[in-house]
C-alpha cells in the first residue's frame, strides 16, 4: 500500500518538473487561443466576413459602368437592285447608370457608328445624276443619350429599395454580432479553462499533502498500537482517513487531467499533457479585476437580436410595397449626328437641330393584389415575433445583470468570512 501511494507520489513529482518547464500566463495562453484555436478563429473569420457582406447591398447605389464595341459585316444576298452590297459597321458606346437613393433611376450615355456601304456600281450611275453625294457609302452616326425614370407609386421615393437594402444589411450585421457573442464566448471559456486548471493542479498538490499527513498519521498511531499506547480501532481509523485521503486525490487528479484536456482543445493542441507551469491562481484573478460597471453594458448577443427585429421590419416594407400599382414616369433625350466627318457627326450630335425626345409612363398593377397583401401580412406576423423576441431577451439580459450582481455581492461576502477563517488558522 505505502509503495502505491510512493509510486503515486513520484510520478506527480515528475508530471511537476515537467511542468516547470515554462511559465504560461494568462495573455500568452489567450493569445495562443486566438492564433491556433480552431472555435476562435472560425468565429473571428465570421465576423469579419460579416463585416465585409454587410456592405454588399451599398452596390444597389453605386453607378455602373457599361462599354461596348461591336463589328459587323454583312454581305448577304438581297432582293432588291436597290439594296447594298456590303454593309460594315463598326459599333462603339459607353454609359453610366445609376439607382439614386430617393427614387429616380439615370442614364448618360455616348455611342457612335462607323458605318461603310458597297452599293452596285449601277446604281450609284444612275443617281449621279441627282448630284454627288445622292448615297453616302461611308458616314459616321453619333448619338450621345440621357435618360431619367421616376417612380411615383410603388417604391416612391426609394421605400422599397431601401428596404431591401436594409433587409440584408441589417441581417448579416445580426450575423455579425452573433459572431462577435461567440468569439468573445470562447476567450471567455479559456480563461475559465486557465483558471479550472491552476485550480486543479493546487487541488491535486492539497490532496497528495493531505494523503501525506494521513499516510504518516497511520505510521505513528499502527506504532503506538503496537506498544499497546492506543487501542486497534484507532489504527483502523487512521487508515480508513488514509484510503478516504487516497481517494480524494485520485479524483482531484482526474479533474485535473479533464482541465487539460478543456485547456489543450481550445488552443487546438490534440493531446492532454500541458508541460507549462501557470500563475497561481490568487495572482492571475488579481490581475484580471475589472471595475463592475453601475449600468448594465452593451450585449452583443442583445444586439444581435435588435438587428433581427430591424431585419423583420425591413422585410415587411419591401413586401408591403408590392401591394401597391407601379407607375413610372420616364423621359429621354438622343442627339443624332450624321456625316461623313467625325468632328462634324459629333458638332450635329451635341448641337440642337436634330433632337429626339421621349416623354411617356408605364402603369402595371398586379391582379392577385391580396396574396400579395397575405404575404405583407405573414411579414408583419414575422415583424411582431420578433419584437416580441427582442422584449423578452431584453428582459432576460436584465434579470441576468440583476443575478451577477448579486452574486458578485454573495461572493464577496464569502470571500470576506474565508478571509476571516484563514486568519483564525
Amino acid at each position: 500500500m505505502r509503495k502505491f501511494y510512493l509510486l503515486g507520489g513520484a510520478v506527480w513529482l515528475a508530471a511537476g518538473l515537467a511542468c516547470a518547464q515554462g511559465a504560461l500566463s494568462l495573455d500568452d495562453y489567450l493569445g495562443q487561443v486566438k492564433a491556433k484555436g480552431s472555435d476562435y478563429r472560425s468565429a473571428q473569420a465570421a465576423v469579419e466576413g460579416y463585416e465585409k457582406q454587410s456592405h454588399q447591398q451599398d452596390l444597389t447605389y453605386s453607378p455602373q459602368l457599361t462599354a461596348s464595341y461591336n463589328h459587323m459585316d454583312d454581305q448577304s444576298q438581297q432582293s432588291s437592285i436597290l439594296a447594298a452590297q456590303q454593309t460594315m459597321v463598326d459599333s462603339a458606346g459607353i454609359s453610366l447608370s445609376d439607382k439614386l437613393p430617393f427614387g429616380p433611376s439615370v442614364s448618360v450615355g455616348y455611342a457612335f457608328s462607323n458605318i461603310n456601304i458597297v452599293y452596285p456600281q449601277s446604281l450609284l450611275t444612275a443617281f449621279n445624276a441627282f448630284g454627288p453625294g445622292s448615297f453616302l457609302s461611308s458616314y459616321y452616326q453619333v448619338s450621345p443619350v440621357a435618360s431619367l425614370s421616376v417612380p411615383l407609386f410603388k417604391d416612391f421615393g426609394g421605400v422599397q429599395t431601401a428596404a431591401g437594402v436594409k433587409m440584408v444589411q441589417y441581417q448579416l450585421e445580426s450575423a455579425e454580432q452573433n459572431s462577435a457573442f461567440q468569439r468573445d464566448q470562447v476567450l471567455y471559456n479559456a480563461k475559465v479553462a486557465y483558471w479550472t486548471l491552476a485550480l486543479a493542479r493546487e487541488s491535486v498538490v492539497i490532496r497528495q499533502d493531505s494523503l501525506d499527513r494521513s499516510q504518516k498519521i497511520w505510521e505513528w498511531t499502527q506504532r503506538r498500537v503496537a506498544r499497546n499506547l492506543a487501542d486497534p480501532p484507532d489504527a483502523l481509523q487512521a487508515e480508513a482517513s488514509v484510503k478516504l485521503a487516497a481517494l480524494e486525490l485520485q479524483t482531484a487528479q482526474e479533474n485535473e487531467k479533464s482541465a487539460r484536456l478543456s485547456f489543450n482543445r481550445l488552443r487546438n493542441q490534440p493531446d492532454d499533457q500541458v508541460a507549462e507551469s501557470l500563475e497561481t491562481l490568487e495572482d492571475s484573478l488579481a490581475q484580471a479585476k475589472l471595475d463592475i460597471p453601475g449600468n448594465l453594458p452593451d450585449r452583443l448577443d442583445l444586439k444581435a437580436v435588435e438587428k433581427a427585429a430591424d431585419q423583420q421590419k425591413a422585410t415587411y416594407d419591401q413586401a408591403y410595397q408590392n401591394i401597391y400599382p407601379d407607375i413610372t414616369a420616364m423621359a429621354s433625350w438622343r442627339g443624332n449626328g450624321l456625316d461623313p466627318n467625325f468632328p462634324n457627326a459629333n458638332d450635329i450630335a451635341f448641337g440642337p437641330n436634330h433632337p429626339t425626345w421621349s416623354l411617356g409612363a408605364q402603369f402595371t398593377l398586379s391582379l392577385d393584389v391580396f396574396t400579395a397583401q397575405r404575404t405583407a401580412d405573414g411579414y408583419q406576423k414575422n415583424y411582431e415575433s420578433a419584437l416580441e423576441s427582442l422584449k423578452d431577451k431584453r428582459l432576460e439580459v436584465s434579470k441576468e445583470w440583476q443575478d451577477l450582481e448579486n452574486h458578485i455581492s454573495d461572493v464577496q461576502k464569502r470571500l470576506d468570512m474565508a478571509t476571516e477563517i484563514e486568519q483564525i488558522q
